[in-house]
Protein backbone atom coordinates (compact mmCIF):
# COMPACT_ATOMS: atom_id res chain seq x y z
CA UNK A 1 0.00 0.00 0.00
CA UNK A 2 1.42 3.56 -1.00
CA UNK A 3 1.56 6.26 1.39
CA UNK A 4 2.22 9.39 0.00
CA UNK A 5 3.07 11.91 1.97
CA UNK A 6 3.74 15.72 0.91
CA UNK A 7 5.95 18.07 3.34
CA UNK A 8 6.66 21.29 1.52
CA UNK A 9 10.39 21.65 3.38
CA UNK A 10 11.74 24.54 1.63
CA UNK A 11 14.20 27.04 2.00
CA UNK A 12 15.79 26.87 5.63
CA UNK A 13 17.94 23.66 4.51
CA UNK A 14 19.54 25.85 2.18
CA UNK A 15 20.22 29.07 4.35
CA UNK A 16 21.05 27.12 7.15
CA UNK A 17 24.01 25.52 4.60
CA UNK A 18 25.18 28.46 3.23
CA UNK A 19 25.12 31.56 5.76
CA UNK A 20 26.61 29.69 8.97
CA UNK A 21 29.42 27.98 7.39
CA UNK A 22 29.79 29.73 3.71
CA UNK A 23 31.79 26.75 2.52
CA UNK A 24 29.02 25.30 -0.59
CA UNK A 25 29.61 26.32 -4.04
CA UNK A 26 27.34 25.95 -7.71
CA UNK A 27 28.45 23.55 -10.20
CA UNK A 28 26.23 21.39 -11.82
CA UNK A 29 23.54 24.13 -11.41
CA UNK A 30 21.00 24.85 -14.57
CA UNK A 31 19.75 28.17 -16.24
CA UNK A 32 17.15 29.43 -18.57
CA UNK A 33 17.65 27.78 -22.27
CA UNK A 34 21.65 29.37 -23.26
CA UNK A 35 23.72 26.15 -23.18
CA UNK A 36 27.39 25.33 -21.58
CA UNK A 37 29.19 23.11 -20.16
CA UNK A 38 28.33 20.33 -17.89
CA UNK A 39 24.92 19.58 -18.70
CA UNK A 40 22.51 16.59 -18.14
CA UNK A 41 21.93 13.80 -21.09
CA UNK A 42 18.15 14.37 -20.67
CA UNK A 43 15.14 16.78 -18.86
CA UNK A 44 12.04 15.17 -17.95
CA UNK A 45 9.20 15.39 -20.45
CA UNK A 46 7.12 18.49 -19.89
CA UNK A 47 10.24 20.78 -19.35
CA UNK A 48 12.15 22.90 -22.07
CA UNK A 49 15.82 21.15 -22.75
CA UNK A 50 17.36 24.08 -20.84
CA UNK A 51 21.30 23.23 -20.42
CA UNK A 52 24.23 23.91 -17.37
CA UNK A 53 25.10 27.07 -16.10
CA UNK A 54 28.29 28.45 -17.69
CA UNK A 55 30.65 29.04 -15.01
CA UNK A 56 32.65 32.30 -15.06
CA UNK A 57 36.63 32.24 -13.64
CA UNK A 58 35.55 33.50 -10.46
CA UNK A 59 33.11 30.84 -9.98
CA UNK A 60 34.46 26.91 -9.27
CA UNK A 61 34.01 24.51 -11.88
CA UNK A 62 32.43 21.17 -11.67
CA UNK A 63 34.81 18.63 -10.13
CA UNK A 64 34.25 15.54 -12.25
CA UNK A 65 32.35 12.83 -9.38
CA UNK A 66 30.73 10.56 -12.38
CA UNK A 67 31.16 10.15 -16.43
CA UNK A 68 27.83 11.38 -17.36
CA UNK A 69 25.96 10.10 -14.92
CA UNK A 70 22.35 8.64 -14.98
CA UNK A 71 21.33 8.99 -18.68
CA UNK A 72 18.06 10.02 -17.35
CA UNK A 73 19.49 13.04 -15.43
CA UNK A 74 16.76 15.51 -14.86
CA UNK A 75 17.02 19.13 -15.49
CA UNK A 76 17.62 20.81 -12.43
CA UNK A 77 14.73 23.27 -11.11
CA UNK A 78 16.89 25.60 -8.91
CA UNK A 79 19.85 27.98 -10.12
CA UNK A 80 22.24 29.94 -7.94
CA UNK A 81 22.87 32.75 -10.75
CA UNK A 82 21.51 35.84 -10.71
CA UNK A 83 19.15 37.27 -12.31
CA UNK A 84 17.31 40.94 -12.44
CA UNK A 85 15.27 40.18 -9.52
CA UNK A 86 15.67 41.53 -6.47
CA UNK A 87 13.22 39.66 -3.31
CA UNK A 88 11.41 37.04 -2.93
CA UNK A 89 10.07 35.09 -5.58
CA UNK A 90 7.46 31.83 -4.99
CA UNK A 91 6.89 29.13 -7.63
CA UNK A 92 4.60 26.46 -8.03
CA UNK A 93 4.60 23.56 -10.54
CA UNK A 94 2.71 20.60 -11.98
CA UNK A 95 3.29 17.83 -14.47
CA UNK A 96 2.33 14.25 -15.90
CA UNK A 97 4.84 12.91 -18.41
CA UNK A 98 3.77 8.90 -20.04
CA UNK A 99 6.58 6.75 -19.75
CA UNK A 100 6.52 3.54 -22.71
CA UNK A 101 9.37 2.06 -20.39
CA UNK A 102 9.68 3.33 -16.80
CA UNK A 103 12.16 0.76 -15.95
CA UNK A 104 14.02 1.06 -18.86
CA UNK A 105 14.52 -2.42 -19.18
CA UNK A 106 15.19 -5.00 -22.58
CA UNK A 107 11.73 -6.66 -22.74
CA UNK A 108 8.89 -6.49 -20.53
CA UNK A 109 8.49 -3.05 -20.97
CA UNK A 110 6.12 -1.08 -18.26
CA UNK A 111 4.10 1.76 -19.11
CA UNK A 112 3.20 4.13 -16.45
CA UNK A 113 2.03 7.61 -15.75
CA UNK A 114 3.62 9.63 -13.28
CA UNK A 115 2.85 13.02 -11.94
CA UNK A 116 4.83 15.70 -10.42
CA UNK A 117 3.44 18.51 -7.84
CA UNK A 118 6.41 21.23 -6.77
CA UNK A 119 6.86 24.28 -4.60
CA UNK A 120 9.84 26.44 -4.49
CA UNK A 121 10.85 29.92 -3.62
CA UNK A 122 14.01 32.66 -4.62
CA UNK A 123 15.38 35.28 -2.87
CA UNK A 124 18.11 37.11 -4.46
CA UNK A 125 19.27 40.66 -2.87
CA UNK A 126 22.75 42.22 -3.40
CA UNK A 127 24.47 44.56 -0.30
CA UNK A 128 26.18 47.27 -1.56
CA UNK A 129 29.31 44.83 -2.58
CA UNK A 130 28.17 41.45 -2.05
CA UNK A 131 25.27 39.28 -3.29
CA UNK A 132 23.08 36.51 -2.08
CA UNK A 133 20.75 34.29 -3.93
CA UNK A 134 18.86 31.29 -2.24
CA UNK A 135 16.54 28.85 -4.23
CA UNK A 136 15.24 25.65 -3.19
CA UNK A 137 12.43 23.37 -4.43
CA UNK A 138 10.29 20.78 -3.27
CA UNK A 139 8.47 17.90 -5.47
CA UNK A 140 6.46 14.91 -5.07
CA UNK A 141 6.27 12.29 -7.53
CA UNK A 142 3.59 9.45 -8.46
CA UNK A 143 3.40 6.56 -10.21
CA UNK A 144 -0.05 4.89 -11.42
CA UNK A 145 1.53 1.53 -11.13
CA UNK A 146 4.37 1.31 -9.64
CA UNK A 147 4.99 1.12 -5.84
CA UNK A 148 8.01 3.66 -6.64
CA UNK A 149 6.59 7.03 -5.68
CA UNK A 150 9.22 9.70 -3.91
CA UNK A 151 10.06 13.29 -3.17
CA UNK A 152 13.40 15.32 -3.51
CA UNK A 153 14.80 18.62 -2.24
CA UNK A 154 16.72 20.55 -4.33
CA UNK A 155 18.75 23.81 -3.54
CA UNK A 156 21.50 26.31 -4.28
CA UNK A 157 22.87 29.06 -2.27
CA UNK A 158 25.43 31.56 -3.35
CA UNK A 159 27.20 34.05 -1.49
CA UNK A 160 29.36 36.09 -4.13
CA UNK A 161 31.48 38.37 -1.77
CA UNK A 162 34.00 41.01 -3.07
CA UNK A 163 36.50 43.23 -0.48
CA UNK A 164 37.92 46.48 -1.79
CA UNK A 165 39.17 45.99 -5.26
CA UNK A 166 41.09 43.30 -4.72
CA UNK A 167 39.56 40.44 -3.67
CA UNK A 168 36.49 38.54 -4.65
CA UNK A 169 35.04 34.96 -4.93
CA UNK A 170 32.15 33.09 -4.33
CA UNK A 171 30.80 30.31 -1.53
CA UNK A 172 27.99 28.24 -2.44
CA UNK A 173 26.04 25.79 -2.35
CA UNK A 174 24.14 22.70 -4.49
CA UNK A 175 22.41 20.08 -3.72
CA UNK A 176 20.23 18.12 -6.57
CA UNK A 177 18.47 14.81 -6.04
CA UNK A 178 16.94 13.22 -8.87
CA UNK A 179 14.97 9.62 -10.19
CA UNK A 180 18.35 6.89 -10.93
CA UNK A 181 16.61 4.02 -12.69
CA UNK A 182 18.53 0.58 -11.93
CA UNK A 183 18.52 -1.42 -15.35
CA UNK A 184 21.02 -3.70 -15.13
CA UNK A 185 19.50 -6.60 -16.91
CA UNK A 186 18.70 -8.44 -14.38
CA UNK A 187 16.76 -6.02 -12.11
CA UNK A 188 15.43 -2.49 -12.29
CA UNK A 189 14.06 -0.37 -10.28
CA UNK A 190 13.53 3.43 -9.52
CA UNK A 191 15.54 5.08 -7.10
CA UNK A 192 17.03 8.03 -5.85
CA UNK A 193 20.29 10.15 -6.47
CA UNK A 194 21.85 12.93 -4.48
CA UNK A 195 24.47 14.75 -5.07
CA UNK A 196 26.22 18.21 -3.24
CA UNK A 197 28.83 20.23 -3.63
CA UNK A 198 30.66 22.64 -1.34
CA UNK A 199 33.32 24.73 -1.99
CA UNK A 200 34.62 28.36 -1.65
CA UNK A 201 36.74 29.63 -3.81
CA UNK A 202 37.96 33.62 -4.08
CA UNK A 203 40.58 35.53 -6.45
CA UNK A 204 43.25 37.97 -5.62
CA UNK A 205 44.16 40.46 -8.23
CA UNK A 206 46.84 42.45 -9.01
CA UNK A 207 47.62 44.30 -11.64
CA UNK A 208 45.23 45.53 -14.52
CA UNK A 209 44.30 41.63 -15.57
CA UNK A 210 45.99 39.11 -13.37
CA UNK A 211 44.32 37.36 -10.32
CA UNK A 212 45.58 34.27 -8.25
CA UNK A 213 42.82 31.79 -7.12
CA UNK A 214 42.72 29.16 -4.87
CA UNK A 215 39.79 27.48 -2.76
CA UNK A 216 38.80 24.68 -0.97
CA UNK A 217 35.98 21.94 -2.72
CA UNK A 218 33.68 19.48 -1.07
CA UNK A 219 31.33 17.03 -2.95
CA UNK A 220 29.17 14.14 -1.87
CA UNK A 221 27.35 11.28 -4.27
CA UNK A 222 24.52 9.02 -2.69
CA UNK A 223 21.98 6.70 -3.86
CA UNK A 224 19.18 4.84 -2.54
CA UNK A 225 20.14 1.75 -5.34
CA UNK A 226 22.97 -0.39 -3.28
CA UNK A 227 24.91 -1.31 -5.66
CA UNK A 228 25.38 2.47 -7.86
CA UNK A 229 28.80 2.05 -8.68
CA UNK A 230 29.72 5.47 -7.71
CA UNK A 231 27.10 5.93 -5.18
CA UNK A 232 28.51 7.26 -1.73
CA UNK A 233 31.54 8.60 -3.12
CA UNK A 234 32.99 12.03 -0.61
CA UNK A 235 35.80 13.60 -1.62
CA UNK A 236 37.76 16.94 -0.46
CA UNK A 237 40.14 19.05 -2.38
CA UNK A 238 41.66 22.31 -2.53
CA UNK A 239 43.01 24.56 -5.68
CA UNK A 240 44.93 27.05 -6.46
CA UNK A 241 45.91 28.85 -9.62
CA UNK A 242 45.92 32.01 -11.85
CA UNK A 243 43.58 33.73 -14.49
CA UNK A 244 44.08 36.57 -17.10
CA UNK A 245 41.37 38.83 -17.37
CA UNK A 246 41.46 41.08 -19.87
CA UNK A 247 38.95 43.60 -20.15
CA UNK A 248 37.15 42.45 -23.63
CA UNK A 249 35.74 39.66 -20.86
CA UNK A 250 37.46 37.20 -22.56
CA UNK A 251 39.23 35.04 -19.83
CA UNK A 252 41.82 32.15 -19.37
CA UNK A 253 43.02 30.64 -16.51
CA UNK A 254 45.40 27.76 -15.09
CA UNK A 255 44.43 25.73 -11.97
CA UNK A 256 45.67 22.39 -9.99
CA UNK A 257 43.99 20.62 -7.88
CA UNK A 258 44.77 18.19 -4.93
CA UNK A 259 42.00 15.97 -3.83
CA UNK A 260 41.45 12.56 -1.34
CA UNK A 261 37.98 10.97 -0.86
CA UNK A 262 36.87 7.37 -0.56
CA UNK A 263 33.78 5.67 -1.27
CA UNK A 264 31.81 4.60 1.62
CA UNK A 265 29.46 1.87 0.04
CA UNK A 266 32.38 -0.19 -1.29
CA UNK A 267 34.70 -1.22 1.53
CA UNK A 268 36.98 -3.30 -0.29
CA UNK A 269 38.37 -0.77 -2.43
CA UNK A 270 40.85 2.07 -0.79
CA UNK A 271 41.00 5.62 -0.44
CA UNK A 272 41.94 7.47 -3.15
CA UNK A 273 43.80 10.85 -4.27
CA UNK A 274 43.50 12.84 -6.99
CA UNK A 275 46.09 15.14 -8.87
CA UNK A 276 44.28 17.36 -11.86
CA UNK A 277 45.61 20.62 -13.86
CA UNK A 278 43.67 21.87 -16.02
CA UNK A 279 43.24 24.97 -18.45
CA UNK A 280 39.93 26.66 -18.47
CA UNK A 281 38.89 29.31 -21.00
CA UNK A 282 35.93 31.74 -21.87
CA UNK A 283 36.18 33.59 -25.73
CA UNK A 284 33.66 36.01 -26.27
CA UNK A 285 34.11 35.80 -30.11
CA UNK A 286 31.43 38.77 -30.50
CA UNK A 287 28.31 39.75 -28.54
CA UNK A 288 26.20 37.08 -29.64
CA UNK A 289 28.70 33.83 -29.54
CA UNK A 290 30.81 32.66 -26.47
CA UNK A 291 32.92 29.63 -26.37
CA UNK A 292 33.59 27.90 -22.87
CA UNK A 293 36.59 25.08 -22.74
CA UNK A 294 38.60 23.21 -20.44
CA UNK A 295 41.16 20.92 -21.12
CA UNK A 296 42.79 18.78 -18.10
CA UNK A 297 44.86 15.85 -17.00
CA UNK A 298 43.14 13.63 -14.33
CA UNK A 299 45.28 11.31 -12.24
CA UNK A 300 43.59 8.89 -9.31
CA UNK A 301 45.50 6.81 -7.03
CA UNK A 302 44.14 4.31 -4.88
CA UNK A 303 45.75 3.45 -1.76
CA UNK A 304 45.51 -0.42 -1.79
CA UNK A 305 44.25 -0.97 -5.05
CA UNK A 306 46.62 0.34 -7.74
CA UNK A 307 44.79 -2.20 -9.94
CA UNK A 308 41.72 0.62 -10.06
CA UNK A 309 44.59 3.24 -11.01
CA UNK A 310 43.79 5.34 -13.69
CA UNK A 311 44.84 8.68 -15.66
CA UNK A 312 44.55 10.74 -18.63
CA UNK A 313 42.86 13.42 -20.23
CA UNK A 314 39.25 15.34 -19.61
CA UNK A 315 37.68 18.15 -21.04
CA UNK A 316 34.78 20.05 -22.66
CA UNK A 317 34.03 22.95 -24.85
CA UNK A 318 30.98 24.34 -25.69
CA UNK A 319 29.93 27.02 -28.12
CA UNK A 320 26.32 29.47 -27.17
CA UNK A 321 25.45 31.17 -30.29
CA UNK A 322 22.36 33.71 -30.73
CA UNK A 323 21.85 33.34 -34.51
CA UNK A 324 19.32 35.98 -35.14
CA UNK A 325 16.30 37.52 -32.32
CA UNK A 326 14.52 34.44 -32.88
CA UNK A 327 16.81 31.89 -33.11
CA UNK A 328 19.92 30.65 -31.07
CA UNK A 329 22.22 27.25 -31.44
CA UNK A 330 23.93 25.23 -28.24
CA UNK A 331 26.27 22.49 -29.08
CA UNK A 332 29.38 20.63 -27.01
CA UNK A 333 31.52 18.16 -26.15
CA UNK A 334 32.99 16.43 -23.21
CA UNK A 335 35.59 13.83 -21.94
CA UNK A 336 35.55 11.96 -18.77
CA UNK A 337 36.59 9.28 -16.49
CA UNK A 338 35.52 7.72 -13.44
CA UNK A 339 36.35 4.47 -11.08
CA UNK A 340 34.82 1.47 -11.65
CA UNK A 341 34.26 -0.54 -8.44
CA UNK A 342 33.05 -4.13 -9.02
CA UNK A 343 35.81 -6.56 -10.05
CA UNK A 344 39.08 -5.92 -8.94
CA UNK A 345 40.01 -3.47 -11.23
CA UNK A 346 39.64 -0.86 -14.05
CA UNK A 347 37.87 2.53 -14.96
CA UNK A 348 35.23 4.20 -16.70
CA UNK A 349 35.68 6.68 -20.14
CA UNK A 350 32.74 8.55 -21.08
CA UNK A 351 33.08 10.88 -24.25
CA UNK A 352 29.76 12.93 -25.37
CA UNK A 353 28.21 15.46 -27.59
CA UNK A 354 25.62 17.63 -27.77
CA UNK A 355 23.52 19.96 -30.27
CA UNK A 356 20.21 21.94 -29.18
CA UNK A 357 18.58 24.59 -31.59
CA UNK A 358 16.25 27.28 -30.19
CA UNK A 359 13.49 29.08 -32.44
CA UNK A 360 11.32 31.61 -30.72
CA UNK A 361 8.25 32.29 -33.12
CA UNK A 362 7.22 34.68 -30.82
CA UNK A 363 7.85 36.71 -27.63
CA UNK A 364 6.04 34.02 -25.76
CA UNK A 365 6.67 31.23 -27.65
CA UNK A 366 9.94 28.64 -27.16
CA UNK A 367 10.30 25.78 -29.40
CA UNK A 368 13.48 23.86 -28.72
CA UNK A 369 14.98 20.51 -30.46
CA UNK A 370 18.16 18.77 -28.93
CA UNK A 371 19.97 15.43 -29.95
CA UNK A 372 22.67 14.13 -27.47
CA UNK A 373 25.38 11.15 -27.90
CA UNK A 374 27.59 9.67 -25.76
CA UNK A 375 29.65 6.47 -25.60
CA UNK A 376 30.85 4.89 -22.77
CA UNK A 377 33.75 2.52 -22.13
CA UNK A 378 34.77 -0.15 -19.47
CA UNK A 379 38.09 0.33 -19.78
CA UNK A 380 40.85 -2.40 -18.25
CA UNK A 381 38.01 -4.04 -16.16
CA UNK A 382 38.84 -7.25 -14.61
CA UNK A 383 36.95 -9.69 -12.69
CA UNK A 384 33.30 -8.78 -14.27
CA UNK A 385 31.43 -9.45 -16.88
CA UNK A 386 32.09 -5.58 -17.84
CA UNK A 387 35.39 -6.65 -19.18
CA UNK A 388 35.65 -4.77 -23.00
CA UNK A 389 31.94 -3.18 -22.39
CA UNK A 390 30.74 -0.38 -24.37
CA UNK A 391 27.38 1.51 -24.50
CA UNK A 392 25.83 3.72 -26.46
CA UNK A 393 23.26 6.15 -25.68
CA UNK A 394 20.98 8.70 -27.71
CA UNK A 395 18.42 10.98 -26.52
CA UNK A 396 16.59 13.18 -28.78
CA UNK A 397 13.85 15.78 -27.49
CA UNK A 398 11.30 18.19 -28.75
CA UNK A 399 9.92 20.77 -25.89
CA UNK A 400 7.66 23.80 -26.91
CA UNK A 401 7.00 26.70 -24.16
CA UNK A 402 4.12 28.73 -23.87
CA UNK A 403 4.07 31.82 -21.73
CA UNK A 404 0.03 32.31 -21.29
CA UNK A 405 0.46 35.02 -18.83
CA UNK A 406 3.43 36.79 -17.20
CA UNK A 407 3.21 34.38 -14.21
CA UNK A 408 2.03 31.11 -15.88
CA UNK A 409 3.95 29.25 -18.39
CA UNK A 410 2.80 25.72 -19.71
CA UNK A 411 5.44 23.44 -21.55
CA UNK A 412 4.99 19.91 -23.29
CA UNK A 413 8.26 17.86 -24.40
CA UNK A 414 8.36 14.51 -26.11
CA UNK A 415 12.21 12.44 -25.35
CA UNK A 416 13.01 9.74 -27.04
CA UNK A 417 15.73 7.49 -25.33
CA UNK A 418 17.91 4.27 -26.72
CA UNK A 419 21.10 2.47 -25.15
CA UNK A 420 22.71 -0.42 -26.93
CA UNK A 421 25.50 -2.41 -25.43
CA UNK A 422 27.91 -4.96 -25.77
CA UNK A 423 25.80 -6.81 -23.35
CA UNK A 424 22.07 -6.93 -24.89
CA UNK A 425 20.43 -7.09 -21.69
CA UNK A 426 21.24 -3.56 -21.10
CA UNK A 427 19.62 -2.41 -24.46
CA UNK A 428 16.67 -0.15 -24.14
CA UNK A 429 14.96 2.03 -25.60
CA UNK A 430 12.03 4.62 -24.45
CA UNK A 431 9.62 7.16 -25.45
CA UNK A 432 8.11 9.74 -22.91
CA UNK A 433 5.26 12.31 -23.35
CA UNK A 434 5.06 14.58 -20.71
CA UNK A 435 2.79 17.99 -19.86
CA UNK A 436 3.89 20.96 -17.38
CA UNK A 437 2.18 23.67 -15.84
CA UNK A 438 3.92 26.43 -14.01
CA UNK A 439 3.13 29.67 -11.60
CA UNK A 440 5.47 32.67 -10.84
CA UNK A 441 5.48 35.23 -8.74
Amino acid sequence: MKKPSIRPVLTTVAAACLLPAAIHAQTTLQSPPGGALGESAAQPAGQSAATAATTPMVAPMLVDMSPAQSISQPYAPVSSAADQREGFQFRARAGVERDDNVLRTNGAEITDTITGLGLGLRFQRRFSQQQIVLDAEYDRYSYDKLDADYNTLNYAAAWRFRFGERIDGVASADRRQFRDVTSNGLVAGVNRRTERNEVVEGGYRFGASWRALAGVLHNTTRSTDPSAWDSNLSQSSVRVGAAFEPATGSTVALRYRRGSGEYDNAPVVSDFDDDEIDVTARWIVSPKTTVDGRLGWLKRDHDAATSRDFDGLVGAIGVNWEITAKTALTAGYARDLGSYLFGTGGHLESDRFYIGPVWRPTALISVSLRYEHENRKFEDVVGSADAGRRDKFDVGTLGVEWAVRRTVTLGAQYRNERRSSTLPAFDYRANVIGLTAKLTI
